[in-house]
């Protein structure tokens, strides 16, 4: 994906839970009872579709009806609805392997990447599908040319603790994206009457940082600082920020926790910023030099938060 270019990916036509995951979550309606109006956000934030079933997904609305293809000379895939999941096939000439899609990662405002089974194993899909370029094309981090092998075509197969790992992330299965007990720890008892929940709100600004980035990472994955795809990581790029080493800010400085980043707000956001830097009296948009966006693959753009001065023009 890194690398991907115009004919990593074709459409072949002229186009105009079995494993027992559960999830870290109260159940959402027993929190709603007593707390309306945060579920309600909830509910409608990206948060919440983390995950959800492949049927429910951009990806499965948006298939061609035609096969999807690799690089020229590559596999193509067929997919067939069984039921509430997707078989997927990949196929060159008489060779051929398949698998089936129920569960997806991605609340679809970037992208969705599905994830295949076969058997007890878990597969990350070669092919994801990316929103805001309506394409399909290779999911992140997969090489881009022709697979070895039909098996290969299918994705990229998962150790049993990376998978959890990425379900624990995006909610669970059961959860079918982040629910109340990611974030409030001993949400579910407290719901049935037995014990408190965790406030993150109350947590020391370290702890809430730490706590935002047991998913969005507060240290590169590959131990690499320098990858341009670290800017997808918030809290690490935020913690190279002066305004968080100095003990200003948090996640929650800027966004609300049971809402989704306002992004196409830029006022909303200069207001944050001169909350502290009053004095700038700044009348435009402080994201666009002091956080501007990048686009370290195709398809995916990131605002970096790693904030600093604009650089010299």
């Amino acid at each position: 994906m890194a690398t991907a270019g115009a004919n990593i990916i074709r459409i072949v036509a002229v186009l105009a839970v079995p494993w027992g995951l559960g999830p870290r979550a109260a159940a959402q309606e027993e929190c709603r009872a007593c707390h309306p109006r945060e579920a309600a956000a909830h509910s409608q934030s990206h948060h919440a579709r983390a995950i959800r079933p492949i049927v429910d997904t951009e990806f499965f609305r948006n298939l061609p009806g035609v096969p999807i293809g690799e690089a020229r000379g590559g596999f193509l895939f067929s997919y067939s609805r069984q039921g509430q999941a997707l078989q997927v096939t990949a196929q060159r000439g008489n060779e051929r392997a398949t698998s089936m899609i129920e569960w997806a990662f991605g609340a679809g405002d970037q992208g969705v990447t599905p994830l295949a089974r076969k058997g007890e194993q878990w597969i990350e899909h070669r092919i994801s599908y990316y929103t805001r370029s309506g394409r399909f094309d290779l999911t992140l981090g997969h090489q881009p040319g022709a697979s070895a092998s039909a098996e290969a075509a299918l994705g990229q197969p998962q150790e049993p603790a990376v998978a959890k790992m990425c379900f624990d992330c995006h909610g669970g299965q059961a959860a079918k994206g982040v629910a109340c007990g990611s974030c409030h720890a001993g949400a579910q008892a407290h719901a049935r009457g037995s014990g408190k929940a965790t406030h993150p709100g109350k947590l020391s600004r370290a702890a809430q940082v730490e706590l935002c980035a047991t998913c969005h990472r507060l240290t590169p994955p590959n131990g690499n600082w320098n990858d341009p795809l670290n800017i997808r990581f918030q809290p690490l790029r935020m913690s190279q920020s002066a305004c968080y080493r100095k003990g200003e800010i948090t996640c929650g400085t800027c966004h609300a926790p049971h809402e989704s980043a306002r992004r196409a707000d830029a006022a909303f956001y200069r207001d944050r910023c001169l909350s502290c830097h009053a004095s700038q009296k700044a009348k435009g948009d402080c994201l666009s030099c002091h956080m501007p966006k990048s686009s370290p693959a195709p398809h995916l753009s990131f605002t970096d938060h790693w904030i600093r001065r604009a650089p010299a023009r």
